[in-house]
């Protein structure tokens, strides 16, 4: 078997001394010869018996498991053989093998480094980026690699043309989940303008024409279109801040924008998610799974701060209130959009647990609640009924499923709106 140096040794059997190696009590005293002492046997023979109270003496014994150890004693774990040993302790005894180490009540004290002085950066030094730079995916296979970097240049191109804008949102859609090229998507101000357009064009709202109509072809395409588009842009932002910065960059032009077939600008066209005229077929198509990609890529903008604050004052929370309102007849073709938007409202402003912004909505200014009696008589949907429709929704669902998303969005919209009363009271007081 191979030794540890002696120096190990010892400073390994002081660590495990306790403390009572510093004990002021004196240790036991042996037991006079003709003191009657009771043994452990394990067996039939009395040379294999030993006392049951640890005898201890001058030098170090082995400790059996089932000894009782007196107070008092130098009790250490010898790593070689693993068995724990003892002996009668003796305070001011010098050990060797740790001779000229500095220790205190058998630890030893390790010099500890001084504080670290921070490092001036050098001139000129980039500045610090907490997010860090985006590196181009490596691939196992160059080939494929350069092929794949030319398909993305190629479909980039071919979207701001207007050529094969099918193959290129499909292709774009299916890149975007990389950061690198969600942030090369992004980057570019063309692209970005082309998928804003297309995932919020208010031909999607257009009512749909007859199968057999020349026309039906062409609408079909623009909702698909719209979903692709709206699917690239989430994807591009997901968990990606470069990326969520270069649209910030974008929106003050994009936000006045008014793309074809729409009569808003993108600064309310990106937010509305069904027609303003509602469910009416005869006068609007509104299609549930394109409500849905648009939500998602809405709630991916809504983790940049400066974008939060342009959905909130264009009216974004009463235009998420038409969807979560719906209670269309179909199959409940629409549950899947409205828990969509229920879990965006949760993970962007009211669970602080999914990295919410609590305390920007619903805040001490936003708009009085109107009463439950004048929400119930009403015929339109709006904002000041917001809690009743909220509470409305959760009860529709808390019988047959207590753990229902509708559930948790009243619970947390009740609380915010406690704390955002208990905000605005200390204000009024301060101000007196």
């Amino acid at each position: 078997m191979r030794s540890l140096p002696p120096s190990l040794i010892a400073v390994l059997g002081l660590m495990l001394v306790g403390a009572t190696a510093s004990s002021a009590q004196p240790p036991a005293p042996s037991p006079a010869a003709d003191d009657e002492v009771e043994l452990i046997c394990h067996t039939d023979s009395p040379a294999e018996c030993y006392p049951k109270i640890f005898q201890a003496t001058d030098e170090f014994q082995i400790v059996r498991p089932d000894q009782d150890l007196p107070k008092g004693l130098h009790v250490r774990l010898n790593v070689q053989t693993g068995q724990k040993e003892a002996k009668i302790n003796v305070p001011d005894e010098e050990i060797a093998a740790v001779a000229g180490l500095p220790v205190d009540s058998s630890i030893v004290i390790v010099d500890q480094d001084t504080e670290d002085v921070p490092v001036k950066p050098p001139k000129n030094a980039p500045a610090y980026d907490p997010i860090g730079k985006i590196k181009k995916p490596s691939a196992s296979n160059p080939e494929q690699a350069k092929a794949e970097t030319a398909d993305f240049h190629k479909s980039l191109a071919i979207l701001k043309k207007g050529l094969d804008i099918d193959a290129a949102l499909e292709m774009l859609e299916d890149i975007s989940h990389d950061i690198y090229y969600g942030l090369k998507i992004t980057e570019d101000y063309d692209t970005v303008k082309n998928l804003f357009c297309l995932a919020n064009t208010g031909s999607i709202f257009a009512p749909a024409p007859h199968s057999a109509s020349s026309m039906f072809d062409t609408h079909r395409a623009t909702l698909s279109r719209a979903k692709l588009a709206a699917l690239t842009i989430s994807s591009a932002v997901q968990n990606n801040p470069s990326a969520l910065s270069e649209i910030e960059k974008h929106w003050q032009t994009l936000q006045t924008i008014k793309c074809p077939g729409s009569s808003e600008p993108l600064s309310t066209a990106t937010f509305r998610l069904i027609s303003p005229l509602g469910l009416n077929e005869e006068e609007s198509t509104n299609d549930p799974n394109i409500a849905k990609a648009r939500i998602s890529a809405i709630s991916g903008l809504l983790k940049n701060k400066s974008l939060r604050r342009h959905f909130l004052s264009a009216g974004g929370m009463d235009l998420l209130l038409d969807i979560l309102t719906l209670n269309p007849t179909q199959d409940d073709e629409w549950e899947p959009a409205q828990r969509k938007a229920g879990l965006l409202i949760l993970d962007n402003f009211l669970d602080a647990d999914m990295g919410a912004a609590v305390g920007e909505w619903p805040s001490a200014k936003s708009p009085k609640q109107a009463t439950d009696k004048d929400c119930a008589a009403r015929q339109k949907v709006s904002g000041d009924c917001w809690d009743w429709h909220a509470k409305q929704l959760a009860d529709r669902h808390r019988k047959s499923d207590k753990n229902h998303w509708s559930v948790e969005l009243w619970d947390k919209l009740k609380e915010q709106r406690k704390m955002a009363a208990k905000g605005s009271s200390s204000s009024g007081k301060e101000e007196l």
